[in-house]
């Protein structure tokens, strides 16, 4: 403006006329105001957020409450507040006038998994032709987490009738009598002092008691999240047009092991944990009760990014296991390696619970389980059926809108996958 101002009056100088004169105490006019807006314009700016529900699951609305006030001895004709967060942003245009806080809100649709913070919160403001403006940053800091929305497997069922991968939201009467709850089959692997010889000596078989532990149902999860695993195979792509129109493979694979932990916690079942980025052979939670805020944290920040693939992931699972666990292995896809050692787990008398995306086809005979297996099954899954593990494909099964539950951990939602 003063290079406008300049040229103007230099022409004014030079060929003088009202128009001109005009002109240039107009361009006066402007020039103060955009002085006095620098000068005693808005100063002090602070911007705070308020974010509600605090607990959020993965695919729902975040609302925030944005409070702006400021110190200005002038009155402000418009003002911009713009939020820029990992999972998203906002622009909200507001008109002060003589005000000195202001208030509003607005949501975050469809919030993905994660931990989202603010990266950004800027505020600007100007004159009313907007000739001249300022601005500052405030309100960063702010964050909040995003927990995958459980994935619920199978219907209520009673344990003296449930099938491998059967589960149940809500507790359970445990009635156990001495005969069936505390003295079970005698398993390779037993100490001799868990051996109860009056009950063996009056069955003719040898009959071990049962741990504290084992007096309710026991499970391992073990969670794939290398990269490979993840992979779609080519016979699996869908057309462009639908693609990303459901959540991703890894984000079906997270919600199925929260739904896992959360069912076997509200059951009071013992259950461990294994995924990659772990230290080789230990669980990242093992224990009976409420799963710990750290667990589910982690499965917050969890990403498919782990270097160990998942038959080592079961080799090392494997070591805590004792005799009557169910085991829930949760991938993206089935390959050679891993149903090689799943077989094995079989034939030992091991369940297995199998939580997939994709099959592929059964190996050839003599690379793969078996020969005959080979020859008669059509997948690896197939395959694997025939020696008795449970699978369930979470291909067509996505977080959704569902029945209430799981309300101590401020999931309103849930979905339950047959």
């Amino acid at each position: 403006m003063l290079a406008v101002a300049t040229v103007i009056g230099s022409l004014y100088a030079w060929r003088g006329g009202e128009t001109l004169l005009f002109l240039l105490a107009a361009s006066g006019v402007l020039m103060l105001g955009g002085m006095l807006l620098q000068l005693l314009g808005p100063h002090q700016v602070a911007v705070a957020h308020s974010l509600s529900p605090v607990s959020l699951a993965a695919g729902d609305t975040l609302t925030v409450e944005v409070r702006v006030s400021f110190k200005t001895r002038l009155p402000l004709p418009w003002m911009v507040i713009f939020d820029q967060w990992s999972g998203g942003q906002h622009q909200q245009l507001l008109f002060p006038g003589f005000r000195r806080s202001l208030a509003f809100t607005y949501q975050l649709q469809d919030m993905p998994r994660g931990i989202h913070r603010l990266h950004r919160c800027s505020v600007s403001w100007g004159d009313m032709l907007s000739l001249f403006t300022g601005g500052c940053q405030s309100g960063k800091g702010s964050s909040f987490k995003v927990r995958p929305r459980p994935l619920y497997i199978g219907g209520a069922v009673s344990y003296g009738s449930a099938k491998a991968g059967d589960m149940t939201i809500g507790g359970r009467t445990r009635n156990y009598n001495a005969e069936a709850g505390e003295i079970r089959e005698y398993a390779p692997g037993d100490p001799l002092s868990r051996i109860h010889w009056k009950n063996s000596a009056r069955k003719g078989t040898l009959q071990s008691r049962v741990p504290e532990r084992e007096g309710g149902r026991m499970s391992c999860i073990v969670l794939a999240n290398s990269p490979g695993e993840y992979e779609i195979p080519y016979g699996a792509l869908a057309p462009r047009s639908r693609r990303g129109a459901g959540p991703a493979a890894f984000e079906r694979a997270v919600s199925a092991a929260m739904g896992l932990l959360l069912a076997a916690e509200q059951s009071g079942s013992y259950v461990q944990l294994f995924s990659g980025g772990w230290p080789e052979g230990v669980a990242r939670h093992e224990g009976l009760g409420q799963i710990p805020g750290r667990v589910q944290d982690m499965l917050t920040e969890i990403s498919p990014d782990g270097g160990r693939p998942l038959g080592a992931l079961l080799e090392d699972a494997s070591r805590s296991w004792i005799p009557g666990m169910t085991v829930a292995v949760i991938t993206g896809r089935l390959d050679e390696e891993s149903a090689r050692t799943l077989a094995r787990f079989l034939v030992q008398g091991v369940k297995v619970e199998l939580y997939y995306v994709w099959d592929q086809p059964a190996p050839e005979p003599g690379g793969g389980l078996t020969k005959n297996q080979a020859g008669r099954a059509a997948t690896i899954g197939a395959g694997l059926t025939r020696l008795g593990a449970c699978l369930y494909c979470l291909g067509g099964g996505s977080p959704s809108n569902g029945d209430k539950g799981v309300e101590i951990h401020g999931f309103p939602e849930r979905t339950t996958l047959g």
